[in-house]
């Protein structure tokens, strides 16, 4: 009995606890929101020049658990006036809002904002989405002040016109889409992503363009790192009618970089993949790239304005200047192309990189590797040629091979100290090996050693 009593009074006193906050919390919420959505409004309208953004609220009905009010965001640009939201929402008091834990958040909440348009707001966009809402979301703020905006929208079919394009015509049917804010409340190092099922405009019958699922993650500390990653299953692009192109399929492709600001410079690392690449009737391939630097000096983005708070940071250019191009890949039906390089520069800016040709004690290291069979590259000289011919023959393949080879070795001059070798093994077609130091004083072309005046001479 004894322990049932402790158990109801710690359940009275925890529950007590919770109307306390939540009835403090509300009044934090309703004393504040002036305030906050002001701020927002400056915040907004600092990161940009192009318009004008407005957010006001009223009609407040303040509960103990919640608050509703109505809001009003409104996009202002050459005296026009754009409304993007106008209706309710409901805020959540803290610490724990039932909508909150009904989502699986479980750490203590100052407030959960949920909202969604209504049919009042716009019953041609209600009734297009399905007699639904078109957007939901709500918006989390933690006691440290962290914060997460959710939307999603319903897949929708929507003229041009009715979205403001004026003399256009044409559908934009959307899928599914989720888009997600999160980082501190100043957004110092907001991190953004965005999915999409499906993003098609149909200009007419015979011109279209396809995206399947699209994902984009950024992540940007402002004045350390940028973190970007995305891909897309599919993108088709035929405007062949309006255009006169050929229609173009590209599947599994993927992009991703990192760019951070160090004392020494900036260091990077970006990579771009392929998975499948269509040209009309022809399958042309796949490929990557991928590179990264090291202590690259600011020079490279100070023609960015905005960049000047990432830049910042680096006090100093690091005395060597790296920058690998790791891979650069084609592969198709008959073999690769390969390219890869490296460079390791001194004092290496802007200005600097232009001279660099002509100053060789700049220079630390180089190295170059170039594998470019010509039947690789023949072949995809001849599909582009012929975007629409099932019926290459091989034939055809092998004797615009043998004429790039023709015109690609009679515009070389065959020095003694040969650039490029025309034969690997048994694969004829474009192929050099170039390594430098600096140590050496010598360049190692294809296995023989020049110094820099003989390779200019070559040259």
């Amino acid at each position: 009995m004894k322990k049932t009593k402790l158990a109801v009074g710690v359940i009275a006193i925890l529950g007590l606890g919770y109307v306390g906050t939540a009835w403090y919390t509300g009044n934090v919420i309703e004393n504040g929101l002036d305030g906050t959505l002001k701020n927002l409004t400056q915040k907004v309208n600092s990161l940009q020049d192009n318009f004008n953004v407005q957010i006001t609220h009223t009609n407040d009905e303040k509960s103990l658990f919640s608050t509703k009010t109505h809001i009003k965001i409104a996009v202002i640009k050459d005296s026009k006036t754009v409304v993007l939201y106008d209706d309710d929402v409901i805020i959540h008091h803290g610490p724990f809002p039932i909508e909150a834990l009904k989502n699986g958040v479980f750490t203590p909440q100052q407030a959960w904002v949920e909202f969604q348009n209504s049919e009042q707001f716009n019953p041609d966009l209600w009734k297009k989405a399905g007699n639904q809402p078109f957007m939901k979301g709500h918006i989390s703020l933690s006691y440290s002040d962290f914060i997460d905006y959710n939307i999603s929208t319903q897949p929708i079919v929507l003229d041009l016109k009715d979205i403001g394009v004026e003399d256009a015509d044409g559908k934009l049917d959307l899928g599914e889409i989720n888009w997600r804010a999160s980082g501190n409340i100043n957004f110092v190092a907001p991190s953004i992503s965005i999915e999409a099922s499906k993003i098609n405009y149909q200009h007419d019958a015979d011109n279209q363009l396809k995206i399947t699922n699209l994902k984009v993650v950024n992540d940007a500390d402002f004045q350390n790192k940028y973190t970007l990653n995305a891909s897309v299953d599919d993108f088709y692009f035929n405007f062949e009618s309006a255009r006169d192109t050929p229609e173009i399929s590209l599947k599994n492709l993927a992009w991703n970089y990192v760019l951070e600001a160090k004392e020494s410079g900036l260091n990077g690392d970006f990579a771009f993949k392929i998975g499948s690449f269509k040209y009309g009737k022809q399958d042309i391939g796949n490929g990557s790239f991928e590179f990264d630097f090291e202590g690259l000096d600011k020079s490279f983005l100070e023609i960015y304005p905005e960049a000047a708070p990432f830049l910042a940071k680096i006090k100093h250019s690091s005395p060597n200047t790296k920058i690998n191009i790791k891979k650069v890949n084609w592969h198709n039906a008959v073999g690769d192309f390969n390219y890869s390089a490296f460079f390791d520069v001194s004092d290496f800016t802007i200005m600097s990189s232009f001279r660099l040709a002509q100053n060789i004690d700049q220079l630390n290291q180089f190295k170059v590797n170039l594998d470019a069979p010509y039947k690789v590259i023949a072949r995809i000289k001849t599909q582009f040629d012929n975007p629409e011919n099932e019926n290459i023959s091989e034939q055809q393949f092998e004797s615009d091979a043998k004429q790039m080879q023709f015109i690609v070795e009679r515009s070389f001059n065959r020095s003694p100290y040969p650039a490029i070798l025309f034969k690997k093994g048994d694969v004829e077609g474009i192929f050099t090996e170039i390594e430098y130091t600096k140590q050496s004083g010598q360049f190692n072309l294809n296995g023989k050693k020049m110094s820099f005046q003989e390779l200019q001479n070559h040259f």
